[in-house]
């Protein structure tokens, strides 16, 4: 899979895989991106993981640079910043949907009628 799809394909792959381990943020996986990305891909050296992390932490803004960083080194940055944030974003919506849709069969109004009579008089 040298070829530009393929390395695009196995990049987004391994970024939407970790999106879901990323539940601390970006930062959170930082030994797993630098051990895809310089130990199993040899897409860069330690020397280019170090400074591309170096240039993240100093730049204003999300911790996930690093990712399109990364994906501007490989292949594509817009395809490793989707890949990193999709998968989370996407996996939020639907447990947000899935929460709010019980909240509203019994909502916080008929726990505090259950919950809390307090006797009238």
């Amino acid at each position: 899979m040298n070829t530009p799809t393929g390395t695009l394909l196995t990049m987004a792959w391994t970024f939407g895989l970790m999106s879901l381990l990323a539940i601390g943020g970006a930062n959170s996986t930082i030994p797993e991106m630098h051990r895809g990305a310089v130990e199993v891909r040899h897409w860069m050296s330690d020397a280019q993981f170090a400074d591309m992390f170096a240039i993240a932490q100093l730049s204003p803004g999300p911790n996930v640079l690093i990712v399109t960083l990364i994906g501007y080194h490989v292949a594509g940055a817009l395809v490793a910043t989707f890949a990193m944030c999709g998968p989370s974003a996407v996996l939020a919506y639907f447990v947000s949907n899935v929460l709010t849709a019980r909240t509203s069969r019994s909502g916080p109004r008929s726990c505090r009628r259950r919950w809390f009579r307090f006797p009238s008089g």
